[in-house]
């Protein structure tokens, strides 16, 4: 629980500015991929077995990327690691800040079962709105379990710190 003003303050402005950054990064349509047609997978852990066989099949490096001798830092940092493993970490890193960031913004101690619903919800939220409203984007429940591991990690990273 923080104590200063000024902090508390400053941690509400990354934690508003995470959210903001997670509906960019999730909820904007995606103009490269667009279906017209509903995609979805309510079957577990099938998404994820996929990546991990392309995982072991491709790699994590996208070595043909590399052999272009790329110059860009932009396109070195989008194109360097292949699509399975961008996906699998993606989901995972992006709520990182929220399990960490919702305790801190709190008054009363957030306690795991709390921040695991908080975590969970917004996860489902943000894949039923996919999945509702926005053709360029797949809605997918292991998205939602990446998801979940990527809050408890930053969850457990609060109170390790705390």
């Amino acid at each position: 629980m923080i104590k200063s003003n000024r902090v508390r303050f400053l941690v509400k402005l990354i934690f508003f500015t995470y959210l903001v950054c997670l509906i960019i990064l999730t909820l904007l349509p995606d103009s490269s991929n667009v279906t017209y047609e509903t995609t979805f997978n309510y079957m577990p852990f099938t998404s994820i077995d996929d990546f991990f066989s392309d995982i072991m099949v491709n790699g994590i490096i996208n070595w043909a990327f590399l052999a272009t001798k790329p110059t860009e830092f932009l396109n070195i940092f989008l194109n360097t690691f292949t699509d399975s493993f961008k996906n699998l970490m993606g989901n995972i890193l992006i709520f990182i800040p929220l399990g960490f960031l919702y305790p801190l913004c709190r008054k009363k101690k957030v306690g795991f079962f709390e921040a695991l619903l908080v975590i969970l919800g917004s996860s489902c939220m943000i894949e039923l709105i996919q999945f509702l409203f926005l053709t360029s984007r797949r809605a997918d429940v292991d998205d939602v379990i990446l998801n979940l591991i990527g809050g408890i990690i930053g969850y457990l990273i609060y109170k390790w710190i705390k």
